[in-house]
């Protein structure tokens, strides 16, 4: 230990050191006083002792209180974050009950363009990679009455195929897909024509359509539906609307490029058909017996 090291004033002493100063520095002030009061000094000793500790327990109970506003604003805070997130759970229920209405509405639109048949709808929870909905899966399945071929339809048009079938869920392949080809024709000559799927030509909105008759007059707009001789497509669903036409190399047909219904860049709920295209056929050949 440094012996050099200077000997601190202990505490204790440094206080009756200030007493004793302020004693001394009463008596000068009352020095010359006519008479002594004891009282007189007592009081003086004492009332700055209060004002101080008057000043000390009004500084203690403003902190105090602080203190309880700070934690009174905390609680409120935590109540409002709960409220906060009540309500932001509502609104998303809000908004899944408005998505299903929206469905039902379009399952009511779709119902009205295609009376004839029976539908259901469906959820997309998955998609193939891309920008386009050509491969997805949806929410029902075999459980649901879901069968392989049963058409789906959305926007009143024509979206593909059921291709795969599971007890919960369902493989669906657009018509825009590469491997997609249907049996078209013009809704307002009945010509038959082909019309295949493209990914690439897609990226215009475009699909490719062939085998349309050299003799058919063809013009821009026109309506093309699936047909009759299709054997897995129900006949009359839109498929899209011609936008421009060419004669191909032999002259024996035309070429057509359509412009699909549906849009494939967003797609969220679908209907599916539920009559397959082989139990209408078979319905319709008890009819004629």
């Amino acid at each position: 230990m440094n012996k050099n090291k200077k000997k601190q004033i202990k505490p204790r002493y440094l206080l009756w050191f200030i007493i004793c100063l302020c004693l001394f520095f009463i008596a000068v002030s009352l020095r010359g006083s006519s008479s002594f009061n004891p009282q007189k000094v007592i009081r003086s000793m004492i009332v700055p002792m209060e004002k101080g500790l008057n000043s000390a327990g009004q500084w203690i109970s403003e902190r105090s209180e602080h203190n309880r506003s700070v934690d009174q604003l905390v609680t409120e805070n935590e109540a409002l974050k709960a409220q906060i997130e009540q309500l932001n759970a509502k609104i998303s229920s809000m908004e899944n009950n408005l998505s299903e209405l929206d469905a039902l509405r379009d399952l009511l639109k779709m119902k009205e363009v295609y009376p004839d048949y029976d539908m259901v709808g469906a959820r997309i929870i998955s998609k193939d990679a891309g920008n386009w909905y050509h491969n997805f899966i949806i929410d029902k399945g075999s459980e649901d009455g879901i069968k392989k071929d049963m058409n789906v339809i959305y926007d009143n048009g024509l979206v593909g195929i059921v291709y795969d079938v599971s007890p919960h869920n369902a493989s669906v392949r657009a018509i825009i897909d590469d491997t997609s080809s249907v049996s078209g024709m013009l809704s307002k000559s009945t010509e038959l024509c082909i019309v295949n799927g493209d990914l690439k030509l897609y990226q215009d909105g475009l699909l490719d359509v062939e085998m349309i008759s050299k003799d058919a007059v063809v013009t821009a707009g026109d309506e093309v539906v699936t047909s009759y001789i299709s054997d897995k497509y129900l006949p009359g669903l839109v498929i899209g609307y011609i936008s421009d036409v060419t004669m191909d190399n032999s002259n024996l047909f035309q070429n057509a490029h359509i412009t699909p219904k549906v849009s494939f860049d967003n797609i969220t709920n679908v209907m599916i058909i539920t009559q397959l295209k082989a139990d209408l056929v078979a319905s319709e050949a008890e009819e004629e017996e």
